[in-house]
């Protein structure tokens, strides 16, 4: 089974969440808690770079956590999608909707 490794920084305007490993419905419960938390006090940043998977849980999660950062007047952002993260999201159709961000001082 895979595991996924969470480090949590902060930043002036948002808070920013580095996930390593895998993004599925074995690893979702932990990351879950947090991220709802974190979206409705702050701007989110998500450094997809080193995630292997990516599954349709994980998204699940991920697309939950916009809508409820949007409704709290905040923006969730990804960025440096790894390959996998960037296939997933891609093939959902909802990419459009998402912020993309390719370093923390595009966080607005």
């Amino acid at each position: 089974m895979e595991q996924l490794t969470i480090i949590e920084k902060e930043g002036a305007n948002y808070k920013q969440f580095v996930l390593e490993g895998a993004l599925n419905a074995y690893t979702v419960g932990e990351f879950q808690d947090n991220l709802y938390k974190a979206v409705t006090e702050n701007n989110v940043v998500l450094d997809m770079s080193k995630l292997i998977e990516l599954d349709p849980s994980g998204l699940g999660v991920l697309m939950a956590a916009y809508n409820d950062c949007e409704e709290a007047g905040y923006k969730l952002y990804f960025m440096s999608m790894s390959n996998e993260s960037e296939r997933t999201i891609s093939g959902s159709g909802f990419k459009s909707l998402f912020h993309m961000i390719t370093s923390v001082t595009e966080v607005k």
